[in-house]
């Protein structure tokens, strides 16, 4: 009875600890500067939207163009993370395509897909914070992470918007329920996209890291040699 009260506290506790990883990461290592893209980016949709560039005033055309550019990213990331993984077979690699079926995935299947895949995210979230050792280039890239992270915060604003969030908040500040924001979804179906391009940034940032940390490791090796000559 014991033991399953302890393991039970076990897993109660999972989430604090987790919580508190996420807050220390985004103190020490979050790469802040990368903001500044999703809030350019909007201002550029919007702008374009609102002087009807291309037809995109109407959500339909733009809507269209993003449901081939966001899938076609999520793809690409995933056919980069299974080739690096084949080449490196470095298991972070096996994380990233986990990540990548999960995303592309939920694109193919819709809403429907929700609630399988939130509960995937926190398992493959839970499981790689018990286990940092398996996706240890990952964690070890400030770049890498940052990309991750902003993808997610892409995503997670876009679903605000998809939502009625930012609706609702609107109209308890203007007390007019028929305010809606202006191009909101043509907003959303960007930030989606840009999520997109976040995370494909991810693999290459991994790479590129592990590829110095190599180099680095080479010099100091060939200078801890010659110190003994």
């Amino acid at each position: 009875m014991s033991s399953s009260i302890s393991e039970l506290v076990k897993r109660v506790n999972v989430k604090p600890v987790l919580l508190s990883s996420i807050l220390g990461w985004v103190r020490r290592d979050f790469k802040w500067g990368l903001l500044i893209v999703p809030i350019l980016f909007s201002v550029l949709i919007y702008t374009l939207s609102e002087v009807d560039f291309q037809g995109w005033g109407n959500r339909h055309r733009f809507k269209y163009l993003m449901e081939i550019v966001h899938p076609a990213l999520l793809a690409t990331f995933l056919l980069v993370s299974l080739q690096s993984w084949f080449s490196t077979k470095d298991t972070t690699f096996v994380f990233l395509t986990v990540l990548g079926v999960l995303l592309l995935g939920r694109e193919f299947v819709g809403q429907g897909a929700g609630f399988v895949l939130y509960p995937a995210l926190i398992g493959l979230v839970v499981y790689s914070n018990r286990n940092q050792n398996r996706i240890a280039s990952l964690l070890r890239s400030r770049w890498a992470t940052s990309f991750l992270g902003m993808c997610f915060l892409c995503y997670l604003i876009s679903q605000f918007l998809d939502r009625g969030l930012v609706k609702r908040i609107g109209w308890l500040i203007l007390w007019d329920t028929s305010w809606k924001p202006p191009h909101a979804s043509n907003l959303e179906e960007a930030l989606e996209a840009l999520g997109g391009l976040f995370l494909l940034c991810v693999p290459f940032a991994v790479r590129v890291s592990a590829s110095v940390d190599q180099s680095e490791q080479s010099v100091q090796t060939s200078s801890a040699n010659k110190t003994e000559d």
